[in-house]
């Protein structure tokens, strides 16, 4: 099967700020892909309980992560939800790009969203920080109980990093898929 079979015209493009930490003098790039996935009438995420410098709260958001050198972003996206969430995927669509800053550690993250389909299951492979520090889990939502997390979330400083990158990506794979009646 083709890895997109849905053509959706204009892609994300997104470039957004971070007003929430002083803006450092320089920045490391990441190249990271993600997923927004779907199953039946629900979307998955990673549920995330943290205590750092970032913040302390429980919060969602899509799977992802780094993309390993000579990886595509298509491998990338589908191992990272290997390893987090333990799901296997079928990419539908690719969604675009969301450039975001974490001044606090002084990243530019280069976000690449894929929307997916959850096709089976796999042992999940957490990295110890994830597992001790995140304590990441799966977590079925349907899309508006997703956004009301989002918007919950959005007052404190990483809650709202998440807010602006991660309720446009959704709203486009929402979309997607009620215009194709995926779900």
């Amino acid at each position: 099967m083709n890895a997109f079979p849905i053509e959706t015209g204009k892609k994300l493009d997104l470039l957004l700020e971070d007003t929430m930490w002083e803006k450092p003098k320089r920045f490391k790039d990441r190249l990271i892909a993600r997923a927004v996935i779907f199953n039946g009438n629900s979307l998955i995420f990673a549920s995330i309980d943290r205590d750092d410098e970032f913040a302390t709260m429980k919060y969602i958001e899509t799977s992802g992560g780094g993309v390993e050198k000579g990886e595509s972003l298509q491998d990338a996206v589908k191992r990272e939800v290997q390893e987090e969430l333990g799901l296997k995927i079928e990419l539908v669509s690719y969604l675009g790009q969301v450039t975001d800053y974490y001044n606090l550690i002084g990243r530019r993250n280069l976000n690449h969203y894929f929307l997916a389909r959850k096709v089976g299951t796999v042992k999940k492979h957490l990295q110890d920080d994830e597992e001790r520090l995140f304590h990441l889990e799966p977590k079925a939502l349907s899309y508006q109980e997703a956004i009301e997390i989002y918007q919950k979330n959005r007052d404190q400083k990483l809650g709202y990093l998440l807010y602006q990158r991660e309720v446009p990506v959704l709203m486009e794979a929402q979309r997607i898929i009620a215009s194709y009646g995926l779900m």
